[in-house]
């Protein structure tokens, strides 16, 4: 049996079309189409007019391929971009009329428990909790967790669309700006705070999206460029990291576009992302630090199949 899940964000769609063999997750198409849902209204809690109908067209290719391939069922799921905007059941229903899809638009208290049931596809947590982060384009969740359960989570509003918006004005960052982001996320991210030193955590696996982004840019530089073409979880090396990190706000968005390993979608807002990841590193003394390449979609999929039993 196959499904399909359609994860609608605020950046990208992703299309994943999946069955099971011996309760394993098997990933049989993946698709993603960069439609940047929120650009230009994210902070104004709207959907801009292009991004509406880019969104619309690609819904539609979506609903087409997955009718083609002889699913049983199609998931639709919409993240922050809709769920915060004042036209966003517009767009769902929009979608339903062109496609038959009905889209559930999901909380973000939701959307961390999948992203936890899908990056726990990917990789082991461990007995210990361990941060899990999934920095998305219109929210960021945070995750503590062990490969048994969750202990604590919360979505935060600072995507890397919002924060690049609300932030990001000048080509090439200046430190004032980077100050301003930090200042910002120290704010918004008080109750993680809290929770993380209840907890004791010094682990940090990122799920997909800026942390992918990361892991290809630091194989190209210094690893195997294809390391990453065939596995579900990747080591991160902190000083490699670091080493990125510091290349990334000090180049311009035209440098960014030739950096191997970075898919120019994602040069404008990376900038952003790994500042967010920064910040997470040194707030909390990150030990290790890993990539979970399994997300939101997979864990949707994860899901489905699990209440079938």
């Amino acid at each position: 049996m196959k499904i399909a899940v359609i994860d609608i964000g605020t950046n990208t769609f992703n299309l994943l079309i999946a069955s099971v063999n011996n309760g394993n997750l098997v990933l049989e198409d993946v698709e993603k189409k960069f439609v940047f849902l929120g650009k230009g209204g994210i902070n104004k809690n709207t959907i801009r007019k292009e991004a509406f109908e880019k969104g619309i067209n690609t819904l539609v290719l979506f609903s087409e391929k997955a009718k083609k391939s002889g699913v049983a069922k199609i998931i639709a799921i919409a993240t922050s971009a809709v769920r915060n905007s004042n036209n966003g059941i517009e767009f769902a229903n929009e979608v339903f009329i062109k496609t038959g899809i009905n889209i559930s638009i999901i909380s973000g208290k939701t959307e961390a428990e999948y992203i936890y049931k899908g990056a726990r596809s990917a990789t082991k947590f461990g007995k210990s909790p361990v941060l899990l982060v999934d920095i998305g384009g219109g929210s960021t969740e945070f995750i503590i967790c062990n490969d048994n359960k969750i202990f604590w989570k919360q979505s935060f509003e600072i995507g890397v669309m919002r924060l690049f918006e609300k932030f990001h004005k000048n080509d090439l960052i200046s430190n004032k700006e980077i100050k301003s982001i930090e200042d910002y996320l120290a704010l918004q991210l008080e109750p993680l705070f809290i929770a993380v030193k209840k907890y004791e955590i010094n682990d940090l696996i990122g799920s997909a999206g800026v942390f992918t982004s990361l892991a290809k840019i630091i194989e190209h530089r210094f690893n195997n460029s294809k390391s990453l073409i065939k596995t579900s979880e990747y080591e991160f090396n902190i000083y490699q990291f670091q080493d990125i990190h510091q290349y990334l706000i000090h180049t311009t968005l035209n440098e960014r576009l030739k950096t191997p390993g970075l898919v120019k979608q994602r040069a404008q807002v990376i900038v952003v992302g790994t500042i967010l990841v920064n910040f997470i590193i040194y707030k909390f003394k990150v030990n290790n630090f890993k990539l979970a390449r399994y997300a939101l979609k997979e864990g949707v999929a994860s899901n489905y199949f699990t209440n079938l039993k």
